[in-house]
């Protein structure tokens, strides 16, 4: 894949979570504690997967587009 594509993977991945995360806390004010938990643990497992399978691949092969990644610190310690 090329840089432009994987920008757009990953934002669509991140959309993605989003999503997941408004689907949970919708679910938390209107479920059953036994159907949250259910829902907690599908949000959690699918929001895995995203992560490990589709954006780890993509910060694998372009790491400066992972917006949490740490960055090497850029300031001169001179000033």
């Amino acid at each position: 894949m090329d840089k432009r594509d994987a920008i757009k993977m990953k934002e669509h991945g991140v959309q993605a979570i989003k999503e997941l995360m408004d689907l949970l806390y919708l679910a938390l004010d209107r479920c059953s504690p036994e159907e949250c938990e259910l829902i907690k643990r599908g949000v959690g497992l699918s929001i895995g997967r995203i992560d490990v399978d589709l954006l780890g691949i993509i910060y694998q092969q372009y790491p400066e587009i992972d917006d949490l990644a740490e960055k090497p610190c850029t300031t001169d310690s001179a000033n």
